[in-house]
């Protein structure tokens, strides 16, 4: 009942901003209000929602289910109104429901609706946006700085980011300029940042993510941005050396950025990378205080695993070995026990059978036995954190949980033996 008091409160507020009557119940506003005021509640909600109001996302789940019905039953001659039909299409491309487009479409028999626009759309919201790219270039440009020309470009971009992303970049450019401050300058700074991030254009890139970072981190979407951010970083070090990765972070507040180090970091260490792993690690202990045990744990467990060729590798046992269980998600105690069986293995002493002379597949092949054998029984204690009743679980649900980690363990384990040489150079020594 809050819920629904909220949602036709601001409506209410928005038909008596427009001059329209207040003597009205809540019911009654909804049935009087015209589609474009709804609009104007569910942009306001939307625009509440990037900002951090998370409340606002039942409100706004909530004002598309009503706006669907509205405009379900409503009366054709409401869009004689060019500001009702350019509600109708801002609502289909902002969450609506496709099929209720497609309703008022075959409904509009006195041509209220641009054919091109409703086509466009139809085909986009059912996941054919591609059989529209050459429609979408020739439509969005003539409907800029229009009411709906900002959630057409943001659309058309959608669709041409993969194949013509010189011709995305530039939509997304429009919107944003067209819509500053709203959830569309939100998603096209963030998915410009993706396009450039993956092309390594750091250039462009660099720019969008300072935009990001002081105008949108309190939005839902920006674990999105952290996860491209980091990408870059990592993709593309030489172009994004730590002064810059300082000075975008510098721009958001200090536990954010603690956790996009602490991702970095991860990254990096899985990635074999000890500079940039070294480094977000260091940021991270710097970001966090005394009391921060969990943070400072993944600090410490991502530069110990980056650290086991050079650190000592006793030393960064007993280092792993000191971070507690409770410090650290299951994920994370799983790659703390993958490095633990890196190192263990780099210190234990070859055998007798180890010494004699073999043929490299064979070493590879008996490595990679022993591994996943070691590797498997962490993950089964990891996932055991995670799923405590594995053991009722049937054998399908199981395999499913854990090829879930399979990237992770096959990079890690990569980067594992790519460290293992020495046990190699052992081997080919001890047969001479």
């Amino acid at each position: 009942m809050a819920l629904r008091s909220t949602c036709f409160g601001l409506m209410t507020l928005i038909c008596l901003a427009s001059g329209q009557a207040a003597s009205v119940s809540a019911e009654e506003t909804a049935e009087i209000a015209p589609p474009y005021l709804m609009i104007r509640s569910l942009q306001t909600i939307q625009d509440k929602v990037i900002n951090g109001d998370l409340d606002s996302v039942d409100v706004q789940r909530y004002l598309l289910e009503e706006i669907d019905k509205r405009l379900r039953a409503i009366d054709m001659a409401v869009f004689d109104d060019p500001r009702n039909v350019d509600a109708a299409l801002i609502y289909a491309m902002s969450g609506g429901n496709p099929e209720t487009l497609d309703i008022l479409a075959e409904r509009d028999v006195e041509g209220n609706f641009d054919n091109r626009v409703t086509s466009i759309l139809r085909r986009y919201l059912s996941g054919r946006g591609a059989t529209a790219l050459r429609e979408l270039q020739e439509v969005v440009p003539e409907y800029r700085n229009s009411r709906i020309g900002p959630y057409l470009e943001l659309i058309g971009a959608n669709a041409l980011m993969e194949k013509e992303t010189a011709t995305a970049l530039k939509f997304f450019d429009w919107a944003r300029a067209e819509a500053p401050g709203t959830i569309i300058e939100e998603a096209a700074l963030r998915r410009s940042l993706g396009i450039t991030s993956a092309k390594g254009d750091t250039a462009r890139a660099l720019p969008f993510a300072r935009r990001y970072a002081r105008r949108f981190m309190n939005s839902p979407y920006a674990s999105q941005f952290a996860d491209i951010f980091v990408s870059l970083a990592i993709d593309h070090k030489n172009a994004l050396p730590p002064d810059e990765i300082k000075a975008v972070l510098s721009l958001i507040e200090r536990k954010r950025q603690r956790e996009i180090y602490l991702r970095l970091g991860r990254r990096a260490a899985i990635d074999g990378n000890k500079p940039l792993t070294d480094f977000a690690s260091k940021e991270a202990r710097r970001l966090s205080s005394a009391g921060d045990t969990g943070q400072l744990a993944l600090a410490e467990l991502y530069s110990g695993i980056v650290n086991i060729p050079s650190d000592g590798i006793n030393q960064v046992l007993e280092k792993l070995a000191e971070i507690p269980d409770k410090s650290l998600s299951p994920k994370d105690r799983f790659l703390r026990d993958a490095a633990r069986i890196v190192a263990e293995e780099v210190v234990k002493e070859p055998g007798e059978d180890s010494l004699r002379q073999v043929e490299r597949v064979m070493v590879d092949k008996e490595y990679r036995d022993m591994m996943s054998e070691r590797v498997v029984k962490a993950s089964d204690e990891a996932l055991a954190e995670t799923l405590p009743s594995t053991q009722n679980l049937p054998e399908e649900t199981r395999k499913q949980a854990l090829d879930s980690r399979i990237d992770e363990v096959e990079d890690f384990v990569s980067v594992g033996r790519s460290k293992l040489k020495d046990i190699d150079a052992l081997l080919s020594t001890g047969s001479n």
